[in-house]
């Protein structure tokens, strides 16, 4: 496993210094992540309060879900695109995962372990509800420095009331003789933003430019990653980069991610709005998008968003 100091990504180091609203090192860290998702639509973070102990123990703790018998995975209901449980779809044929709503709060991940674990699993719970509410407070300073770095602020509160986050587990298998190592076919993520923990190489992403990076993982880093929503939202500033999982050598892959989704009616900010950026995007409602993605086959579209709302 690499360093991220040898990363092509930009990285973005938060602390309790810098996490801290109104300050210097907040605001400099405000425009470094707006930055970075302007020019590639993602960036490696770096968080001191997630430990490489705390990683440890949320992919150890998820590892049974795998084994678990087919019909009791199916008891976890999809209610949007990405939620539930999906194995060997079309556009993720090497990839099984369950999509978990409200992970950082005890009574969900306890709903979703009763259903996997009738008899239980207490330590699941605990510990999927301590680690995703550190990934939920961190994807929400960085949404709140993006908004403050856009001098947009004072929409954060009421667009925090109408977000909400899914969590998802998910493994790639090791493809079979004659199968295509595509673990997951070049797509676009259809949420606001979303971070990424994996400890394996195998996830590429596509610069503005047209070049494929390869993200290395290294110890206490996540990638953060722009969706589509987050393009809309900024009128066209935010990139959304395409993005695909190869896999390779003999070993299954693992990773956690944890999305932000919003259940209300976004719109542009008026003050992303000018002659130089005519607005781009019509109102949306997130979940409407997401119905339309998933019924009209425009999950894997390039520019969906554009296709749904845009002017």
């Amino acid at each position: 496993m690499g360093s991220y100091a040898e990363s092509k990504l930009p990285i973005v180091e938060f602390n309790e210094k810098n996490l801290i609203p109104g300050t210097k090192s907040w605001e400099s860290t405000s425009h470094s992540v707006r930055r970075a998702l302007e020019k590639y639509g993602c960036f490696i973070a770096v968080h001191e309060k997630i430990t490489t102990e705390m990683h440890d123990a949320m992919f150890k703790s998820a590892m049974p879900l795998y084994e678990l018998p087919a019909e009791r995975k199916m008891k976890l209901e999809c209610n949007f695109l990405g939620s539930g449980y999906g194995s060997n779809y079309p556009r993720m044929p090497l990839c099984e995962y369950f999509g978990i709503e409200n992970g950082a709060n005890i009574e969900g991940t306890k709903n979703f372990a009763s259903l996997m674990w009738p008899e239980g699993n207490d330590q699941f719970s605990e510990t999927t509800a301590s680690y995703c509410k550190l990934l939920s407070e961190l994807e929400a300073a960085i949404t709140q420095m993006v908004f403050s770095s856009y001098g947009v602020e004072k929409y954060f509160e009421a667009f925090t009331q109408s977000s909400f986050y899914l969590t998802k587990f998910l493994k790639y298998r090791v493809p079979k003789e004659n199968e295509i190592n595509m673990g997951l076919v070049p797509h676009i993520d259809k949420t606001f933003f979303g971070l990424i923990d994996t400890s394996t190489k195998g996830l590429e992403i596509e610069t503005r430019d047209g070049e494929w990076i390869n993200f290395e993982p290294a110890p206490n880093t996540f990638l953060v990653i722009a969706g589509e929503l987050f393009t809309a939202w900024s009128n066209g500033r935010i990139y959304a980069p395409l993005h695909k999982v190869v896999i390779t050598g003999d070993e299954a892959k693992y990773s956690v991610g944890q999305f932000l989704f919003s259940n209300g009616t976004m719109e542009v900010p008026p003050e992303l709005v000018d002659d130089e950026n005519p607005l781009k995007f019509k109102p949306f409602n997130h979940l409407e998008f997401l119905k339309y993605c998933k019924e009209g086959g425009q999950a894997t579209l390039k520019s969906a968003i554009e296709t749904y709302c845009g002017i």
